[in-house]
């Protein structure tokens, strides 16, 4: 027997949705078990045209709409605002714990001999911090891991339900602080953006509910729907980019590219001016804390600052980079792709295993992971920090800005010697970068001019123990449950490899070094930045918001190409092996995800062969006790009405029906199950003889946005059964449809560009053939399609059975009839 589709609690439900008689899953992989099922719906982007939501627009004056749009506009600083002081409040927590558990943890050359004492002091701190970061995440299951994966689907089109609420923020902001101060390779710049996003849904929405509850009059609160939400959230989304990363145009392209199903110059413009708002609140609070100045410093950009790429003052000889480093990048970029498919991968296998064996075990199992997960890095890290890093002298002269002398351990090295793999190791993962970036082992030429010598600042057997230690244990952290981010770990892994990179490139191909002086046109903060790009774009696999977001943090636009050409060059390796870690997320969990471009089969079958034709219609005056039949029978999100010429208008109970016979059975309309619910919610219906009541105002019929009730929480008496309702002021007269001949291209485009929940084929001559969701344009749903088409077409020895608009099957004497739909 095969799955029921995630976003159907029982095979029941999906049959009644989908027409199926047997459920297929839309993807390959086992559906994930989640502690409680609920059904997955799509956003309502598509606005409807009803007659009280055109009444409703054609009383505003022309002030009325300036005013509107100035709310906007004020809604959108404000969202910035908040956003920024989130992000310094999470910034100044997660340093002040991080303090706290070095300075009770010893770390000198003294304890040496009571090596076990340090150890449980630092394994108990750190596994205590994670085991508060597990238990934000176990009151709220929504909070777990970075959330870009459930903000890229919701700002896609898909109703996630509790992703953005304000629950949801505390816990994530919560978590996270125990999560990385607690030494997990996660970062907190990926919750940033969940953080920004459920600011953007939740303070509009939030000034509303308060309004309401002081009796005020709700005028400019009245109008919220799903797509002034969606663009409240993109546009938190955006600004918690920036505060992240101190990015507002990479923040801008990052809802663009990873979010937003449909976009508008309108928005752009108000999305950039949150994200301007959220980093300027961040860097004058960071600037008042830290230089107890009001202003902004040049010193602080974000919640991870790069700090600038620079050659030491007096080495003339020094580039950043040159032609011939091109190459080099190309291939750093390649091995990249394949390091990031690997991570993928793997984390794939992890993630299965999780959703088989631990997450049905309740939310105590997946606590008992952290505390594996937590115990296990903490007791490595302090083992590895003794036993592999190397004692080295590091000259103190000439060093970077960002770089201070706090910044180097010594650890259990006397003499004056630093330790290389604890000053990497015991340190915030954002200072970590910032050494494989900047630190390099400065010497003086004869002239006593600083330059950067040959030997490598980090033994090459740390950076490889290093580098493999990061890989496993952020590919083992990342989908356990804590708030978790992907994007600094992965920079740190990929700086890593980048310093590798750069000292083989060094040992092998730099020969203009000169002995006497020391000078050399090689900086290897450059390898280190193009390796964190190489891996970091091999994991996640985005290319032109990931560009300006590094450009943007290392404040040196000459980095733009060898940047450009590592992203790009690493996503295509990567692509030919597997997608990226979001991605491979979301088809886990089977969020039905609209990509940019539809699958290159899409272009081969139409949309009779996707469409579900087996649904329910109503007729503009359907009966009350026929509308509750079948909303309580099936569970779909709308309803066709129809208005069938054979059907006597008197005898309204056989007007209403499945779509049996579609002989002159024509579209007039398409009307939201909210939409009925809500009529008679509010008791809208009368007596067949009776004429019709007065209309409803938009602000009514809205005013359960965003809970809207369902059938279950009306209560209705025996004696309005027969009632009649009329709906075809309420409906959306203007549907959006396609013939039954479109290609399925076409059609994927509709519902990328414009947002849609529904798609209506009609044919010639207006009558209804059947209508088509996301569900039916998902990559394996539409593969599956055509190759089952293709087999019916080539088999000579079977019998092909195929309806109008639907899967086509085979029937043999052995086998049955399988999705067949009468």
């Amino acid at each position: 027997m095969s799955e029921t589709p995630a976003w159907y609690d029982t095979e029941e439900e999906a049959e009644t949705a989908t027409g199926f008689t047997e459920i297929t899953p839309l993807l390959t992989q086992q559906r994930v078990h989640h502690e409680s099922p609920t059904i997955i719906e799509s956003l309502d982007y598509d606005r409807c045209p009803n007659k009280p939501y055109m009444e409703h627009i054609s009383a505003k004056s022309k002030t009325i709409i300036r005013l509107l749009e100035l709310k906007d506009w004020i809604m959108f600083g404000v969202i910035g605002i908040l956003t920024g002081t989130v992000a310094f409040a999470i910034d100044t927590c997660v340093k002040e714990l991080t303090r706290l558990k070095f300075d009770f943890s010893v770390f000198d050359s003294k304890f040496s001999h009571v090596f076990m004492i340090p150890l449980l002091i630092f394994v108990l701190i750190s596994t205590g911090y994670c085991l508060i970061a597990a238990i934000s995440v176990a009151i709220t299951p929504e909070a777990a891991g970075s959330g870009i994966p459930e903000i890229k689907c919701y700002l896609n089109g898909i109703r996630l339900p509790k992703v953005v609420r304000m629950k949801t923020l505390v816990c994530k902001a919560f978590g996270v602080l125990f999560s990385v101060a607690g030494g997990l390779p996660c970062g907190k710049e990926g919750p940033m953006i969940h953080s920004g996003a459920a600011i953007g849904a939740g303070i509009p929405e939030g000034l509303s509910r308060l309004i309401k509850r002081f009796g005020y009059k709700n005028y400019f609160f009245a109008e919220h729907d799903d797509r002034l939400k969606r663009d409240f959230i993109s546009a938190g989304a955006a600004a918690g980019v920036s505060a992240a990363f101190g990015a507002p145009l990479g923040g801008v392209l990052f809802s663009l590219e990873e979010g937003s199903s449909f976009w508008n110059q309108a928005l752009t413009w108000k999305t950039l001016f949150c994200s301007m708002c959220s980093a300027f609140v961040l860097q004058c609070l960071q600037s008042i804390v830290g230089e107890m100045k009001v202003g902004i410093s040049s010193k602080y950009a974000g919640l991870i600052n790069f700090g600038k790429f620079t050659c030491l003052d007096g080495d003339d000889q020094c580039l950043l980079w040159g032609l011939s480093d091109l190459v080099v990048f190309i291939v750093m970029g390649a091995v990249g792709g394949l390091l990031g498919a690997a991570f993928n991968q793997l984390n794939l296998y992890l993630t299965q295993f999780r959703f088989k064996h631990v997450n049905p075990r309740g939310r105590l199992v997946r606590v008992a992971e952290v505390l594996l997960v937590g115990i296990t890095l903490s007791s490595l890290c302090f083992i590895l920090s003794n036993t592999v890093g190397t004692c080295t002298h590091w000259s103190l002269t000439g060093l970077d800005p960002v770089i201070s002398e706090s910044m180097l351990k010594h650890g259990n090295c006397s003499g004056g010697l630093y330790n290389d793999y604890m000053t990497l190791a015991f340190t915030s993962q954002e200072d970590s970068i910032k050494l494989l970036f900047h630190h390099f082992n400065h010497s003086v030429n004869p002239d006593g001019e600083l330059v950067v010598p040959s030997s490598p600042t980090y033994h090459v057997l740390t950076l490889v123990v290093l580098f493999i230690v990061l890989f496993f244990a952020a590919c083992w952290t990342y989908g356990i449950g804590v708030p978790s981010g992907l994007f600094v770990p992965s920079l740190l892994i990929g700086a890593v490899y980048g310093r590798i990179c750069g000292y083989l490139y060094q040992l092998l191909f730099i020969s203009d070094h000169n002995e006497e002086t020391g000078d050399s046109a090689f900086y290897p903060g450059t390898y280190s930045l193009i390796g964190a790009a190489a891996f970091l774009g091999g994991v996640v696999r985005m290319t032109i918001s990931l560009t300006v977001i590094l450009i943007e943090t290392t404040r040196n636009i000459s980095y733009g190409l060898p940047i450009m050409l590592t992203l790009m060059v690493a996503k295509w390796v990567g692509d030919l092996f597997n997608r990226g870690l979001y991605d491979i997320h979301i088809e886990l969990k089977h969020w039905p995800l609209l990509e940019w471009e539809a699958h290159s089969t899409a272009e081969k079958i139409s949309a009779a062969d996707i469409m579900q034709s087996k649904l329910e219609w109503i007729s503009p005056t359907p009966t009350v006790g026929r509308l509750v039949e079948i909303l309580k029978r099936t569970k779909h999100s709308a309803f066709p009405v129809c208005v069938y010429t054979s059907c006597n208008p008197k005898e309204h109970e056989g007007c209403d029906g499945a779509l049996h016979n579609r002989s002159h059975l024509k579209l007039v309309g398409l009307i939201l199950r909210s939409q009925i619910v809500t009529l008679l919610k509010l008791e809208h219906f009368r007596k067949i003889s009776d004429e019709k009541l007065p209309l409803i105002s938009y602000p009514e019929l809205t005013q359960f946005y965003p809970k809207h009730p369902d059938i279950d929480d009306v209560t209705l008496e025996f004696d309005q059964q027969n009632l009649v309702m009329d709906i075809d002021h309420y409906m959306n007269p203007s549907p959006y449809t396609v013939s039954p001949l479109s290609p399925i291209t076409k059609v994927f485009t509709f519902f990328r560009s414009l947002g849609l929940r529904h798609l209506v084929v009609v044919n010639n001559r207006g009558e209804v053939s059947g209508i088509i969701t996301r569900a039916e344009l998902q990559e394996h749903y539409i593969d599956r399609v055509y190759r089952e088409k293709e087999e019916c077409h080539t088999s000579l020895t079977n019998t092909c059975v195929a309806s109008p608009g639907n899967l086509y099957s085979i029937q043999d004497p052995t086998s049955r009839i399988i999705n067949s739909i009468k």
